[in-house]
């Protein structure tokens, strides 16, 4: 389901497209009839693709999923190549496209940051905070020392508070270019020069404005955070025979001698270093991370020395699995989409 880290903050997993397929159909039937503008009674396969794109956009707050998890998605969906689909055909393919897209956003949500204001609002109605805010800003701009900042200077400042104030940066999307330079028309033309005090008035009135506009028309962007939510773990869980495998290609992997017993010191490094094949954060990420291996290692770094064999590591690995599957269910971890590549 849709999980919210902060006022901005939104987690797409494609339970947003799951709760809406049963009542697809009716709009499906709609979207034929719209593409199907001369009457033929039938629409190209490349017709149904478009619509899922769309209808799933829709339904993800305006998001798009990227081409490579919508290809990955659709895949296993029968679509005729070079054929052609009547309304029943594109109305079953199209439903099957969105599933297939909701399924794959399990396992890689896109994660956005809603911009409605309130973040700034919130930045406005707490007088201390703003303050020494507009005092950073006009002490880190003022480089000569003058007291004074040209009118002109407030675009930079505003461009500084970024996403974590909840300002859209001007290069994420036409629309947050066109808002800003809009609003800051109004309050930066000109050349004169401002005091500290006058320099926090208009950027509190730049602000104002800003988080008025978002308020009425909130700008989504999609953030650079990846979400490990143990989806994958869960997967993998589910199929005995896949699980197996991996117990097993692992083993083989740390039983260099071929004595057929591993030592326990063994596992952790295991899943520190191979974790994000299979959905897991590294414990490098953050202190709560750490903490999470701590928890789930706790009884094995207790008792480094002992040793275990294949089918006691198949039992152990399954259990830790099934440790990091519930915790990151409970409490997902954000990371760096690079981090979590790496």
């Amino acid at each position: 389901m849709e999980e919210e880290t902060s006022s901005t903050v939104r987690v797409l997993d494609g339970s947003q497209i799951h709760a809406a397929l049963p009542s697809i159909a009716e709009k499906a039937q709609e979207k034929f009839k719209e593409i199907d503008t001369e009457n033929k009674g039938f629409v190209s396969p490349a017709d149904v693709k478009s619509a899922a794109v769309s209808e799933a956009a829709a339904l993800l707050l305006g998001t798009q999923v990227s081409a490579q998890v919508f290809d990955s998605a659709i895949k296993g969906v029968p679509l005729p190549e070079g054929g052609t689909l009547n309304e029943e055909d594109f109305v079953t393919s199209l439903v099957q496209c969105l599933r297939a897209i909701a399924d794959a956003l399990q396992d890689e949500p896109i994660v956005v940051s809603v911009l409605d204001g309130s973040t700034i609002k919130t930045l406005l109605d707490d007088e201390d905070e703003f303050a020494m805010l507009a005092e950073n800003l006009f002490t880190a701009l003022d480089s000569d020392d003058s007291g004074k900042l040209n009118r002109s200077e407030l675009r930079p400042a505003v461009l500084q508070l970024g996403l974590e104030q909840g300002v859209p940066p001007p290069s994420a999307k036409p629309e947050a270019d066109e808002l800003i330079t809009k609003i800051l028309q109004k309050y930066a033309n000109g050349s004169d020069e401002l005091g500290q005090v006058q320099f926090a008035e208009l950027l509190q009135a730049v602000l104002q404005d800003l988080a008025d506009s978002l308020s009425s028309q909130p700008i989504i962007i999609v953030s650079d955070l990846r979400v490990l939510n143990g989806s994958k773990i869960r997967k993998m869980l589910d199929n005995e025979k896949a699980l197996a495998e991996v117990a097993d290609n692992l083993f083989v992997g740390l039983d260099v001698d071929n004595d057929g017993k591993l030592s326990k010191n063994e596992i952790r490094p295991l899943f520190e270093t191979q974790g994000s094949k299979w959905g897991l954060p590294s414990p490098e990420e953050s202190e709560a991370v750490s903490e999470l291996y701590n928890d789930l290692f706790k009884e094995i770094d207790t008792d480094k020395s002992g040793q275990v064999d294949k089918s006691e590591f198949q039992v152990l690995t399954k259990a830790l699995f099934e440790g990091f599957a519930e915790q990151l269910r409970l409490e997902p971890i954000f990371v760096n989409v690079d981090a979590a590549y790496r």
